[in-house]
């Protein structure tokens, strides 16, 4: 198998930005702002949820009861929330080991880099490039409303296509059962980095092809498909 592109995460795959966002207001402010929106009744049916699931389960019940452009506007007003908080920590983000020598490699191989994060396109550009490393990326795909999050496949096969390589001839990295998810969902081959939170025995049930323990290992993986 050849690999011609992959796609990273970004917070706790590539960078450790979350260790520095107040998560827990972000939800709470997240919420808030749907119920101003009119979705209390939404917002009940994720309680005990974390945000990105709330996210995308609140994005998938609006769709089906509002307009297209409807859901867009609530959604991408409680994105502008969420973003405020993770720009808290961009300026004190830093790479994770290995990131550096994983990207030198991959772009010695002439093998396509991209991105794919939950977080706001804004943040993830901020972060590469505050980092030194934006120049390694042909596609950054961010969160949006017109996307739908990790699990989803979207985000990761909108990425692929920015870069012209087909999911198929792709491998994505990530820390979470999401992206596992949306790997496999996209027909792309499944590496996951495991963070300090990470739940060992869901990411195991997921099915990833691949775990390793840090991002110096691509090359071997890669090497070895």
């Amino acid at each position: 198998m050849k690999i011609e592109g992959v796609v990273f995460d970004l917070d706790a795959t590539l960078v450790d930005l979350g260790g520095f966002v107040n998560w827990r207001e972000a939800h709470k402010h997240a919420i808030e702002r749907y119920n101003d929106c009119g979705c209390s009744e939404i917002t009940k049916t994720c309680e005990g949820k974390g945000l990105f699931d709330t996210l995308n389960i609140i994005q998938a019940q609006l769709c089906n009861i509002n307009s297209s452009g409807e859901a867009e506007r609530v959604q991408d007003s409680v994105y502008a929330i969420i973003e405020t908080y993770e720009s808290e920590g961009v300026n004190q983000c830093v790479l994770l080991p290995g990131c550096r020598e994983a990207l030198d490699w991959l772009r010695a191989e002439g093998i396509k880099i991209g991105l794919a994060t939950s977080n706001s396109q804004r943040v993830a550009e901020e972060v590469l490039e505050l980092n030194g490393i934006r120049t390694y990326f042909t596609a950054v795909v961010g969160r949006s409303s017109k996307l739908r999050m990790k699990p989803h496949p979207d985000q990761i096969i909108s990425c692929f296509n920015k870069l012209g390589v087909d999911p198929k001839k792709g491998l994505v990295v990530g820390d979470s059962v999401r992206d596992v998810e949306a790997a496999k969902a996209a027909g792309a081959y499944a590496i996951a980095i495991p963070a300090r939170f990470t739940n060992m025995k869901a990411l195991e049930e997921s099915g990833p092809n691949r775990i390793i323990k840090s991002l110096k290992e691509i090359p071997n993986v890669i090497s070895s498909l």
